[in-house]
């Protein structure tokens, strides 16, 4: 499957893709088994109807293997102003619904990093700038949810319009799409600076392995592993160990199918929800390509944070 993987890549993006195309082939397959609800095409410039065409031959090159227990899904390419993002319509619609969930609870999943605060912090929905964002962020959701509910056979490209509005911004937007479990938020629109500057960030690194060939064995699933890699650390300070595969049969990509950072100042809100997050992750690598699917973090301050 890796040779086929490459030159489906090299067809339909490029040699340009040369250097990248095993990430963009594990990206593609992590969103096609659901492992995240959609994959922002970040590795230089692409077209929709080019993603679109790679992802419906990437999908029937796994298709044979999904037949043997896998999980089968529609996909959809949508466009958000000049970026292009592939999501799974099915993990997509259960992530805009808990998002929708969750803003109606006690609890925010969103950090408020406008230039104007001393230091970052989690936005309240009760807050004025909380309240109209809800209101954005449930409109926003409920067109997506009407655009994904015209299913097709074929991998479909759509255009998803964006509210023009100040307190809307695609660093949200993006947060919210590609599923991570805590993402930013800033006032003042797209060319708004932030107060990350000097900040120490904790970066999260979800990293994973591809199996060359599909097996549908419980003893398969061990690989998961309930904990981070041994450079990082349990809640309880102990530290984990990176237990090694038994599968001999894996494409060793080691891929960051996630990568995201919260503010250190802010961790002790989001530590529990990041961490049930990666539990779920970890549940739903049963029966698909993904293994050796791991966590780890890391403590870093840039001079100059960009959104």
């Amino acid at each position: 499957m890796d040779t086929r993987l490459k030159s489906l890549v090299l067809k339909h993006i490029g040699k340009a893709a040369h250097k990248y195309w095993r990430a963009v082939a594990c990206d593609i397959i992590a969103v096609c088994q659901g492992i995240k609800p959609g994959f922002l095409y970040d590795y230089g410039a692409v077209s929709s109807h080019s993603l679109a065409a790679l992802t419906s031959d990437v999908f029937q090159t796994i298709s044979h293997e999904q037949s043997k227990g896998g999980k089968k899904c529609d996909m959809c390419v949508i466009t958000l102003e000049q970026d292009v993002m592939l999501v799974n319509i099915e993990a997509l619609y259960r992530r805009l619904e808990e998002q929708e969930h969750c803003m109606e609870s006690s609890t925010s999943n969103i950090i408020d990093v406008s230039e104007n605060l001393k230091s970052p912090q989690i936005l309240s929905f009760s807050s004025p700038h909380g309240i109209k964002l809800k209101q954005e962020l449930h409109r926003f959701c409920a067109q997506c949810k009407q655009l994904l509910s015209k299913r097709n056979v074929d991998v479909k490209v759509a255009e998803v319009e964006l509210p023009e509005t100040e307190n809307f911004n695609l660093t949200t937007i993006f947060g919210l799409l590609i599923g991570y479990p805590v993402f930013y938020w800033y006032q003042g629109g797209a060319e708004a600076a932030n107060c990350l500057d000097m900040v120490p960030l904790i970066v999260y690194e979800i990293v994973c392995d591809l199996r060359n060939n599909f097996t549908d064995s419980q003893s398969q699933t061990s690989h998961t592993y309930d904990g981070f890699q041994s450079s990082t650390k349990h809640c309880d300070g102990s530290k984990a160990e990176s237990l090694p595969s038994k599968d001999d049969d894996l494409l060793k990509s080691g891929h960051a199918v996630y990568s995201f950072s919260i503010p250190e100042c802010v961790s002790d809100h989001c530590r529990e929800r990041i961490h049930s997050w990666f539990h779920n992750l970890q549940d739903g690598v049963t029966k698909t390509l993904i293994t050796n699917l791991q966590m780890s973090q890391k403590t870093v301050n840039l001079p100059s944070v960009a959104l």
